[in-house]
């Protein structure tokens, strides 16, 4: 369009719009609207600037108005620069954009020659020239009436753009830094940080110019100074790779700075790489396979360890397919470093298979396991849910797992596998270790990929010392390379990727000369760069929701439509960032830097809001009140939201973990409830005392029961002093049990436990009270109408009746009154054998003891089954039974070694009335 009048629009900050240098004149803020628009968007329907602009307005008004703005648009602008007609609307001529411009200048350094990673000096230029353009945020301070789908576009147009500019000045400090000019590439990072003061990688970035550039304490400072930032704005420590960093930096031990990067010949973007096998895993592979056949001899635990990205995960993958092809049973969970916080997280990834295993041959779980199992699976036990955490109970839900696992391998041989072991939560660790003490005897493999160089559970440690075979896997050299390409690209290959099984790969499949540079964020960011954005914001919902890969819960999170989730899906696995998962029907990430890179990389505000709506689907699914990991999800979720909601609900996931002993996690959600304020704070004390006497620390315990006390009043004031009467009497304080025992008395709700607690002090300490108190606690008992209260009182009244008579009538209206329920009636039949051992009916006592040793062995009461198998054996002895006395005190002495004797008091170990 020769001679027409240069026409510029500028819309990144206040829009500016001139023709021939002058500003142009319209008398409404919507013609700017359509301007911006079809600037971006290029041509666009009639209808569709209607219902952006105008939804609220009758058809025949809209039409109207549109037609006056284009009007005024097109005297402002000049008729040769606006095309339109009854169904389209476009710009034309000779048009200057500048977010055009800033793409332009961004997309010609992915034009040299190079790696689009990289940066040359030309590409420097291009990138000066792309961040000056940035005046602003797209249409900063621009607004219209009553248009909400123009906001709606406006906001997500100024995200992407924000993005742009954060990798373009990110790349331009990194480039300036390479050619040692520090002041330039600190004022580039700076104005990244100015876009979002909240961005950790480029705080990270900040910190790490400032150490290269030889200013240690400016490099202290910048981390300082963020910490400050997130404690004032968010209430939140940095992530633990900003603090990694900040130690790294005072030991001097950073990584090497940038330098000139060497140029490779260009190639266009490739999707995701070609698989090629395992390479030369197949040595590896066949010691798995070996130790897979063993297993109908002897089960085998297995450690397969090695750094990241060794193959680990696609060494499982392949031997699971062989046992699933030989039809054998494969049961595979995999941990997550966000989800170490949730109790069972992992264990509940193979319940739910193994039990699918046996309903799908009808095979019926004993109704213990199923009861015990119902803590985790609610669904077990529909309309009814478990009695709460039992002290002694922690061993008999492992062993219901165990009892699990045992009918599951009954079938046939079976595999189970933890990918990322070295994340497991400590609930689920404890558990695995304990299966693996008794997997000889089972024709089970347990496989556990663990990744070298993290901080992990000691009790994987431990598991992973003592493992049966120990494969690890070391990166790859020159000879895994031979027969598929010549000696010496294999080592310009090896050289670049590390070793790196998944580089090599994609090396092998670039068809260069020279391969891809070595950094596995450089792989990321090439594959990150040819997103769309619907790819890039389900992208960033994935790394929300972390390890949850639930398709429902991220259509919900992302906001998008189930068509729009597929395609981006796809898209994903095309370009190498996620991977299909064929067992559950849901998808992976194929590198967890993936996962790190697109959360990091995604602004506060939209982390905010993913987070929130992760909440609200996650809360909305039936399971969240029952179920303790999807609880803690929820709970982290709406902290990361910055809602207030966040605190009951990590109370209510510290309520759950604790009823299926995952008492370190509940330990967490309870301290963390109390850090953000959580209601009733006595509580939640109580709660955190009640843990401390479980796992035996008695001098946490007292101080959380008296933080509990001077918060609290009333019946919950009164349950707190029963506790710290139970920490005394279990440290020997027994006058001061007494006296917190009658300060419990005031308003305590369940009176009748409290006396029955006081009997049995009292009759320790050889007091003549203790008649007196087990009576008040029948009392009580016989007010409450609850059969088991009433037995558990008659059986403290049978313990503490100095008449045998009366106490044997007693400890037989216990067992009356105790019905099926298998823990009173237990108690019941062990005390009334002491007291036939004590007027010299030892033959009925060890009756009576073989009686509740079956109930124990049958319900998986381990504690109370060792307990009872010392009785015997001490039965045996009385009566001159000696090798039957010794062989009963050897099983009790094994049960007792199983159990982890820091989290038990000693008193516990005794259990000779209860």
């Amino acid at each position: 369009m020769g001679g027409s009048p240069q026409f510029d629009i500028r819309l990144l900050g206040e829009p500016v719009v001139t023709v021939a240098g002058s500003p142009i004149d319209v008398d409404t803020r919507k013609a700017i609207a359509i301007l911006a628009y079809l600037a971006v968007e290029g041509p666009t329907s009639r209808d569709h600037l209607l219902a952006m602009l105008w939804p609220e307005a009758s058809s025949d008004r809209a039409r109207a108005t549109l037609r006056r703005t284009l009007s005024s648009l097109r005297s402002g602008i000049g008729k040769e620069h606006l095309d339109s007609d009854r169904d389209r609307v476009a710009l034309t001529g000779d048009i200057d954009v500048d977010t055009a411009t800033f793409d332009a200048e961004i997309a010609s350094t992915h034009q040299h020659g190079h790696d689009p990673a990289d940066v040359c000096p030309e590409c420097i230029t291009h990138l000066d020239r792309a961040t000056g353009l940035y005046r602003g945020d797209f249409l900063q301070g621009f607004a219209v009436r009553d248009a909400p789908e123009f906001e709606d576009w406006v906001r997500t147009v100024g995200e992407a753009l924000r993005l742009r500019l954060g990798e373009a000045l990110h790349r331009l400090a990194m480039a300036r830094a390479a050619v040692g000019d520090y002041p330039r590439a600190l004022a580039a990072v700076g104005r990244w940080i100015e876009i979002d003061s909240l961005h950790e990688p480029a705080r990270r970035l900040l910190m790490l110019l400032h150490a290269w550039a030889g200013d240690r304490p400016a490099a202290m400072e910048a981390y300082r100074a963020f910490v400050a930032i997130l404690d004032r704005e968010l209430g939140v420590s940095p992530l633990e790779e900003t603090s990694e960093l900040y130690e790294a930096i005072l030991d001097e031990d950073l990584p090497p700075p940038p330098g000139p990067r060497r140029r490779t010949r260009a190639h266009p973007p490739r999707g995701r790489p070609a698989t090629t096998g395992l390479l030369d895993r197949e040595d590896e592979l066949a010691r798995l396979r070996l130790a897979l056949d063993s297993v109908e001899q002897r089960g085998t635990v297995v450690a397969l360890t090695g750094e990241p990205w060794m193959g680990k995960t696609r060494l499982l993958e392949e031997l699971g397919a062989i046992a699933q092809a030989r039809g054998e049973t494969v049961v595979m969970g995999r941990a997550s470093r966000m989800e170490q916080a949730l109790p069972y997280g992992v264990m509940s990834q193979i319940i739910e298979p193994a039990l699918s295993v046996l309903e799908g041959r009808e095979i019926e779980l004993p109704s213990w396991v199923t009861i015990e199992l119902a803590r985790l699976i609610p669904r077990l036990a529909p309309g009814s849910r478990p009695a709460g955490p039992d002290r002694l109970g922690d061993l008999r839900f492992l062993e219901a797992v165990h009892e699990l696992i045992r009918l599951v391998s009954s079938v046939g041989p079976m595999m189970l596998a933890v990918d990322d072991s070295q994340w497991l939560d400590t609930a689920s660790a404890r558990l695995v270790a304990f299966l693996t003490r008794r997997v000889s005897a089972l024709p089970v493999l347990v496989l556990l990929a663990i990744r070298t160089g993290e901080k992990t559970d000691p009790i994987v440690t431990e598991i992973s010392a003592h493992a049966d075979l120990t494969v690890s896997l070391a990166p790859l050299d020159t000879r895994q390379l031979e027969g598929r390409v010549d000696a010496e690209r294999a080592g310009a290959i090896i050289e670049a990727s590390g070793g790196i099984p998944l580089l090599v790969l994609a090396s092998l499949d670039s068809e260069t000369d020279e391969v891809e540079g070595p950094e596995i964020l450089h792989y990321i960011e090439t594959r990150l760069r040819g997103l769309s954005d619907l790819a890039r914001q389900v992208l960033a919902a994935a790394s929300v929701l972390s390890g949850i890969r639930d398709i429902p819960i991220l259509r919900e999170t992302s906001g998008r439509t189930e068509e729009e989730l597929v395609e981006a899906v796809e898209e994903l696995i095309s370009a190498g960032l996620l991977r299909e998962i064929p067992a559950g029907g849901t998808f992976g990430f194929t590198l967890d830097a993936v996962e790190r890179i697109s959360y990091e990389s995604t602004s506060l505000i939209r982390r905010r809001l993913l987070h929130e709506r992760a909440a609200h689907a996650l809360e909305a699914l039936p399971r969240a009140y029952d179920d303790a990991p999807l609880a803690a999800a929820v709970a982290a979720h709406h902290h990361g939201a910055g809602s207030p909601h966040a605190a009951e609900w990590y109370r209510r996931a510290g309520d759950l973990a604790r009823n299926v002993y995952a008492n370190d996690e509940a330990k967490t959600m309870y301290e963390t409830a109390l850090a953000l304020g959580g209601e009733d704070p006595g509580e939640l004390h109580l709660a955190l005392g009640e843990l401390a006497i479980a796992r035996g620390d008695y001098q946490a315990a007292m101080s959380e029961l008296r933080s509990a006390a001077s918060q609290t009043k009333g019946a919950v004031l009164s349950r707190v002093e029963h506790r710290i009467g139970e920490v005394h009497r279990l440290l020997g304080r027994f006058d001061l049990a007494v006296e917190a025992f009658a300060r419990a008395e005031v308003e305590h709700e369940a009176a009748a436990a409290l006396y029955a607690d006081w009997a049995l002090l009292h009759h320790r300490t050889g007091s003549p009270e203790a008649l007196e108190m087990a009576e008040k606690a029948l009392a009580a008992a016989a007010r409450s109408g609850d059969r088991k209260v009433m037995s558990r009182a008659h059986d403290i009244l049978g313990v503490v009746e100095p008449d045998p008579t009366r106490a044997m009538a007693h400890l037989d209206m216990a067992l009356e009154l105790a019905g099926e329920a298998e823990p009173e009636r237990m108690a019941a039949l062990n005390n009334k054998a002491r007291l036939l051992a004590e007027i010299g009916n030892l033959d009925a006592a060890t009756r009576l003891v073989e009686e509740a040793l079956a109930l124990a062995t049958s319900t998986g009461h381990r504690h109370r089954e060792a307990a009872l198998r010392n009785h015997l054996a001490d039965l045996h002895h009385q009566a001159g039974r000696e090798d039957r006395s010794r062989e009963a005190l050897t099983e009790a002495v094994a049960i007792f070694s199983e159990i982890d004797a820091g989290g038990w008091e000693p008193e516990l170990w005794l259990l000779i009335h209860w």
